[in-house]
Order: structure tokens, then sequence, then C-alpha cells
């Protein structure tokens, strides 16, 4: 077995090489903004299609009169799935003031009852962060955010344990200026945000670079879609987390990337249409 081994300096070079090959019809690409701007651009310049699915900052939107236990027990599993380590976990929690002090109370319950340990054990619920360079963000994300104004709630630090744990984090006060509200945050911390009402929900979960999911909670169906027609996402859940599903397309909006992946949109990404005009 031959192993290819290429320096950080020459990924990008790699990269257009590969994707310049004549054999390689279009790309795809599931990865960092970086990452995606990278092959986005190697494709523009070739003339070829690329499909690419990046980061995200999701919005978890409790209106007025969502049942709050329900939300807030679904929040946790939203946020801190493979230890917040994906690109449609719930990270920006925006919550109707009526209600906040309810969802955060139940919330950093949950939270602090996770069982954080070794992945290979049944009962472990959150992980180790992939990376040394991941946690150290996190460190530095929760550090600048209550800098500038944002409460610790729960955890807040590392774990001295082999492998790059972390402790599931919680913090409120937070919205933009706050580094856990305008970042991606690839780990296990979320970010509190209170909405004066429907409106300010909108304009705070529209205040974001990213555009991938969104998740609405309310009693009212109706009044979570038409919230939901008026955030830009590549996705809208109401009453439900958010999820890739193969018999419906997935993708994302702004800095989430473009195109989309799965179900006959995801195939027909990568088919071209060939017009056939016969004359007898």
């Amino acid at each position: 077995m031959t192993t290819l081994v290429i320096a950080d300096g020459a990924v990008p070079e790699v990269t257009s090489r590969l994707i310049e090959d004549d054999r390689v019809a279009a790309v795809t690409l599931t990865g960092s903004n970086r990452a995606g701007a990278a092959v986005g651009s190697a494709a523009g310049r070739a003339a070829k299609k690329s499909v690419l699915e990046l980061g995200g900052s999701d919005a978890f939107v409790v209106l007025d009169d969502a049942d709050v236990e329900a939300a807030a027990a679904a929040a946790v599993k939203a946020r801190f799935t493979n230890s917040g380590q994906s690109c449609v976990c719930a990270k920006r929690f925006i919550i109707a003031a009526s209600v906040v002090d309810a969802f955060t109370a139940a919330f950093v319950a949950g939270v602090e009852a996770l069982r954080v340990g070794d992945p290979r054990e049944r009962d472990t619920q959150v992980g180790p962060l992939a990376r040394n360079d991941l946690r150290a963000a996190i460190q530095r994300q929760v550090e600048k955010s209550v800098a500038a104004g944002a409460r610790l709630l729960t955890g807040g630090k590392p774990l001295p344990r082999d492998g790059y744990f972390y402790q599931p984090t919680v913090l409120a006060d937070t919205g933009p200026g706050i580094a856990a509200f305008d970042e991606e945050t690839f780990g296990p911390l979320a970010a509190i945000t209170v909405a004066r009402d429907d409106e300010d929900a909108v304009r705070l979960a529209n205040a974001t670079a990213y555009g991938l999911g969104l998740s609405i909670w309310t009693s009212n169906p109706g009044r979570g879609v038409a919230l939901a027609h008026r955030i830009t996402s590549g996705a809208a859940f109401v009453n439900a987390i958010v999820a890739s599903d193969p018999r419906l397309p997935f993708g994302g909006t702004k800095r989430s990337g473009y195109g989309r992946e799965l179900a006959a949109a995801g195939i027909r990404e990568f088919t071209n249409t060939r017009t056939y005009w016969v004359t007898a």
C-alpha cells in the first residue's frame, strides 16, 4: 500500500491539480469554509460544477407558546450530539423573553447531567473533540465571549483526561458581537440569547454569516412555518431537531455553502440536461 503525504502548504496546489484533471467532471466537499473556498475556486477556474456543504451556526428558536420542557430536552440533544462537532448541531439558542428563565434552568440541568467519557462505552453521551486545536478554539471562544459580557452558566474548561475533552458549556447573555454567537462553535458550547418578540427572534436568527439549518419550537406549527419563511437557511424544522434525511435535499445558504446533496435534487447536481432536436 502506498501512502501519499502532502505538506500543508501544498494542499491548495494538489487540490487544483486534482480538480483540473480531465477525468474529474465535478466535485463536492463537506468541510470547513477554508477548504470550501479552495475547492470552489479551483472548480470555478476549471469551469466544473461543485457542491459545497460547509460550516453552520444553526439557530434553535423557542417561542413564547412552546412546550419549554420538551424544547429544552431536545436542545440538549441538538447541541451536544457528537460532542457538538457537526455542521447541523444547534448552536445559537434564541429564546423568547417570557420563557427564557424556565428554558435556561431546564437546559442547564440537562447539560450538567450529560455523561462525559470514553465514546466506546455505551453510557457515554459526550466524548472528546477530534483535535487539540478544536478544543483550543472552543476555549478561546468562551474566554472571548465572557470578556465581552456573556455569563458562564456551566462548564467552560478543558477536562484533565486522555483525549481532547472539554466540559459541556452554556453561555447566557450572548448576541451579535459575542464570539460564541458570531462564530461557528465546533464543540460542546451553547450560546443562549433572549428575543423580545417574534420580530426580534427573526433578526437574531438571521444575524449570522451562515445559513444551514433552523429549528423552531412552538405549540402553533403554522406560526413556526410563517417565522421560518423569514429566516434564511437551507432547511427549517418545526418542533424537531435539524437532521439530514436521504429522501430530502440537504444543503446550505450564505457561508454554509451551495448546491444540494441527497434526494433527487442531489442527483441532479451532477447531471447535465441534454437537448435533442431531431428533424425527420
